[in-house]
């Protein structure tokens, strides 16, 4: 990062099992759903966590999550945690209410592989936030992990704010690009020497994710917080699809240098879902053929 940008110290209290952790969640949660729904983003936002270890724990608690091999190769997502506080330090500068908030859209660059035991620099960018449509916004962030000046992941997320206000659209750029324009719409069409097989969400798929990342976002673990956020029942996470089907994709001989996910629809807890793929994109459907997410493979 360059030097005359403020680079804001991020705390990512040891691990997500920590009770320093757990009380950083629990306080920021409750706090971004009560606090009034606002957007003003003034300029690009930038943090750093310099203590970040990926402690051998945490590698056997993702292969176990996964249901893979410890021998088994597969870029987990492991510091979305330390990430996390970041989101919540940014939301709650911006005035954003967290019920309004919902994940797009990852892209995932592996440069090489973190490896358990060793110490990592992360760093953060919150780019930008468009005007979408009448009452939507964008923001668009992404994270690196860095060794030894060495650039490890990188991941970047598109995220839609809803039922933004007027007077904080007016202050925002408009997207040009178009980018956000149907992207969580494609057909179930056919896709040239593909692989279907079936995955199983089971109901203590989001509890689990949660005790290895950190998101414990109750939305995804109990029935009445789900209805209150707008949902028939709890779903998984968003990385957790990720992750899930990058574990599967490296089961089946992939070594991925990058993967994108676009969330269209939620992955409920117990339910039957088909991951189809090939070997440059993916789709994971639910067992009335609507797609749940998408992406490329690299």
């Amino acid at each position: 990062m360059n030097s005359g940008r403020k680079i804001v110290p991020i705390t990512n209290h040891g691990h997500p099992g920590t009770l320093s952790y757990r009380w950083f969640y629990l306080k920021a949660a409750i706090f971004s759903v009560m606090r009034p729904h606002k957007l003003r983003f003034t300029g690009a936002r930038y943090g750093r966590d310099e203590s970040f270890i990926y402690h051998l724990s945490t590698w056997r608690r993702w292969h176990r999550l996964c249901g893979v091999p410890e021998n088994l190769k597969v870029p987990f997502t492991v510091y979305g945690y330390s990430a996390a506080v970041g989101i919540m330090k940014v939301l709650k500068e911006l005035g954003v209410n967290f019920r309004h908030l919902l994940h797009l859209k990852s892209e995932i660059t592996i440069h090489k592989l973190m490896e358990p035991g060793e110490s990592y620099i992360i760093d953060y960018t919150f780019e930008e936030a468009l005007r979408i449509k009448a009452d939507k916004a964008a923001l668009v962030g992404s994270s690196r992990s860095i060794k030894d000046g060495r650039t490890y992941m990188e991941i970047k997320d598109h995220f839609v704010i809803k039922d933004v206000a007027q007077e904080y659209l007016a202050a925002l750029r408009e997207d040009s690009t178009g980018q956000f324009k149907g992207i969580t719409r494609i057909p179930a069409a056919e896709m040239e020497g593909a692989v279907t097989e079936e995955i199983f969400i089971a109901g203590n798929l989001a509890r689990d994710y949660g005790h290895a990342s950190g998101d414990r976002n109750i939305v995804h673990t109990t029935l009445f917080a789900a209805r209150i956020f707008g949902y028939r029942r709890p779903f998984v996470q968003g990385l957790c699809t990720a992750n899930l089907i990058m574990s599967k994709l490296c089961c089946r001989g992939f070594n991925l240098k990058y993967f994108s996910i676009v969330f269209c629809r939620p992955v409920y807890l117990k339910s039957r879902t088909f991951l189809t793929y090939n070997a440059d994109e993916y789709r994971l459907q639910d067992g009335k053929g609507r797609v749940l997410c998408f992406g490329k493979i690299g």
